[in-house]
């Protein structure tokens, strides 16, 4: 008998919706990492214009599998899996187009840091969101320390992490973890609606400003600048702000192309 997937993946309109449904909690387990890398990788190949990632019940994911750690019996082990962990968030991250974190409940450890991975975060009235690593004697190694404390600033960053607290959705829109919080029935119409609107501009400008923020955070700011020119010239060659500038003139809505799979990669 085939095994139930356990992350659905629906494509409509250039976007897709990509839903962790391993109950009871989607913890990451090896067969919710090997679906999810499955589906990650038709993303990389086929990329739509936008991505929304949730969870179903209570949970969006609530970290890793808490027996697998008990199987660590050795440093090498250890690097090994959190090597791994961190693979998994970094082609998260990298994926070229807009990725969206619909937070439907808990969002914890690892799955607070899928949500980190992610370009923007959206949360349930309800959710739960925390690194609460140092509780079982860890630390948030799947790039939860780099990217909340990117994110948030590095004294809230460590706030949260040394106390493992877990922030209500309203919480974490004050400290800017999250882009907006809305109920919890309007959490996917609303995520989808985000994503329709970035997937109605041009896919390669998006996806080059993505580029742009990713890469320039990591750069002084004159060598950041210095990448900001080449995007900005590259786009030209594509043509979109041909037909951008034409559709402001005839006061219509643009009608943007898919963006080629080669405009996706990164140099």
């Amino acid at each position: 008998m085939t095994p139930t997937p356990r992350v659905a993946l629906r494509l409509e309109d250039g976007i897709a919706l990509v839903t962790l449904d391993s109950p009871p909690v989607n913890a990451m387990s090896d067969a919710l990492r090997r679906d999810l890398e499955a589906v990650l990788a038709g993303l990389e190949s086929q990329p739509p214009r936008a991505a929304v990632i949730t969870g179903t019940g209570p949970y969006f994911q609530a970290g890793g599998d808490m027996n697998h750690f008990l199987e660590i019996r050795s440093r090498e082990d250890a690097e090994r899996f959190v090597a791994s962990a961190q693979q998994l968030m970094d082609r998260i991250a990298a994926l070229p187009f807009p990725t969206i974190a619909a937070m439907n409940g808990y969002a914890l450890g690892g799955g607070l840091e899928i949500a980190l991975a992610c370009d923007l975060r959206v949360a349930a009235q309800g959710a739960r969101l925390g690194l609460p690593e140092v509780r079982f004697g860890l630390l948030a190694g799947a790039g939860g320390t780099q990217r909340l404390a990117r994110l948030v600033g590095p004294g809230r960053a460590k706030l949260l992490m040394y106390t493992g607290r877990q922030l209500s959705a309203e919480e974490a829109l004050a400290v800017g973890l999250v882009e907006s919080v809305v109920a919890p029935e309007r959490l996917l119409p609303e995520c989808l609606a985000l994503a329709a609107e970035i997937a109605a501009n041009s896919p390669v400008a998006v996806r080059h400003v993505k580029r742009c923020v990713d890469e320039g955070l990591e750069l002084p700011l004159g060598q950041a600048l210095a990448l900001e020119r080449r995007l900005w010239a590259e786009l030209i060659p594509h043509g979109d702000y041909r037909e951008g500038v034409r559709a402001w003139l005839e006061k219509r809505k643009p009608r943007y192309p898919d963006a080629p799979v080669a405009a996706a990669a990164r140099d």
